[in-house]
């Protein structure tokens, strides 16, 4: 007898006759020219349409993450895949490299601790609840808290051009970003790790109301702008050197080359 085979179910879209459906919206008669990109980003991670003012701060919070400087390793890993000339190679390769310990996943281990942390002694708990809540995280020798620690400077100046146009424009921090900066406060003193972008990002997407599971794509967008830079000029460029070094600087250290008997004289 042969079994039938389970059926999968999507929510995500619908190709029907005339128009296509975008997790359960008509895109021809609902979306098209009313839905702002980021409302399209939150839609498809299973959040919801989001106001002009969220989009806005989203928008904002991406120009101030423009760091593209090539010299930032996961945007060398974006250079090299780009090198034979294709950029999509190039955007493979910076995002599977930022897949882990650094970039947006870490926006995703921040909102957890954010969350666990509101949780465990709320938004407005007292100093002394806030360090206790964060004692297991500074018990681990050397690691920052995820989100926090910034190499070589004193302040993530991502994160402080973010937190002016928030003054600039009158926006309210939201009880996760004030939540963030207590913790801030805590990192600084015991670990000298000021909050980074991959911080910021996540306390702001989950003050517009995102899940913990749902942060890791949105907070890749925030970002992605520095790696299509590097693809794009880098599949331009396709510099040989990085495909292979001249063999004039390079020198070999080792065993010399030997000549077998059997080669004759």
């Amino acid at each position: 007898m042969i079994e039938r085979l389970p059926t999968l179910v999507t929510r995500v879209g619908h190709a029907e006759h005339g128009d296509n459906r975008f997790r359960g919206h008509g895109v021809h008669d609902e979306l098209t020219g009313a839905l702002p990109y980021w409302s399209l980003i939150s839609l498809a991670v299973g959040h919801r349409i989001m106001t002009t003012d969220e989009c806005a701060t989203l928008d904002a919070l991406s120009v101030a993450a423009c760091a593209a400087d090539p010299r930032i390793w996961p945007l060398k890993a974006v250079r090299l895949g780009s090198a034979y000339g294709s950029a999509t190679v190039g955007l493979c390769a910076g995002m599977l490299v930022t897949d882990g310990v650094h970039g947006p996943r870490m926006s995703t281990a921040s909102a957890e601790i954010l969350l666990a942390v509101r949780t465990a002694v709320g938004v407005d708990g007292t100093d002394d609840g806030l360090e206790r809540a964060l004692e297991p995280h500074f018990a681990v020798r050397v690691r920052p808290i995820p989100g926090f620690g910034v190499a070589a400077r004193g302040v993530d100046e991502r994160v402080l051009a973010f937190d002016d146009w928030c003054t600039h424009n009158a926006r309210v921090r939201g009880p996760y970003w004030r939540l963030m900066r207590r913790i801030e406060e805590i990192a600084v003193r015991r670990r000298r790790t000021p909050v980074n972008i991959s911080g910021a990002v996540a306390a702001v997407l989950l003050d517009v109301g995102f899940a913990p599971a749902q942060v890791h794509l949105p907070a890749m967008f925030t970002v992605m702008q520095n790696f299509v830079a590097n693809a794009a000029e880098g599949a331009s460029e396709a510099p040989t050197i990085l495909r292979e070094l001249p063999a004039t600087v390079v020198t070999y250290v080792g065993v010399p080359a030997r000549k077998s008997p059997r080669a004759g004289s």
